[in-house]
């Protein structure tokens, strides 16, 4: 692999790094306002009507088709090991999120839990798992 493909094969991950748990965040915090504005309707076909012409629910659509693309594409390019994991990062900003937007408290075990995921998330990238699509090195067997 040419040093020029190499790059443009990391800042293609890292940009897909950056919209996957970006697309993730957006449907969540979509998704906790089309919920609130649903909470009160009796679950019926009113309700999914309604639901179906509410923006924010067209927007939950939208958001959902661009994460499939976002998805397939790092599989595409990542072993499932690395792009698994890279998911993970939108738990944390889902909390962060839920803190932020809707003023949710956050506990200790929250805050705990999500600094061990981006330490879990870390630990896989610097575990060589970005890289996988390079073959290893193969240890010498004579040794």
């Amino acid at each position: 692999m040419t040093n020029a493909r190499r790059l443009h094969s990391r800042l293609v991950q890292a940009i897909l790094f950056a919209i996957l748990p970006a697309l993730t965040l957006g449907y969540q915090i979509t998704a906790k306002f089309s919920a609130n504005q649903l909470a009160h309707a009796r679950f019926d076909t009113a309700w999914a009507m309604t639901a179906i012409r509410m923006p924010s629910v067209q927007l939950l659509i939208v958001l959902e088709i661009a994460s499939f693309v976002a998805w397939m594409t790092v599989l595409a390019l990542l072993p499932l090991s690395a792009a698994f994991p890279l998911s993970a990062v939108s738990y944390v900003l889902i909390i962060a999120a839920s803190v932020v937007v809707f003023h949710e408290p956050l506990n200790a075990l929250q805050l705990v839990g999500g600094l061990m995921i981006l330490a879990g998330v870390w630990m896989v990238g610097r575990g060589g798992a970005f890289d996988a699509r390079e073959p290893a090195p193969q240890k010498d067997d004579a040794a």
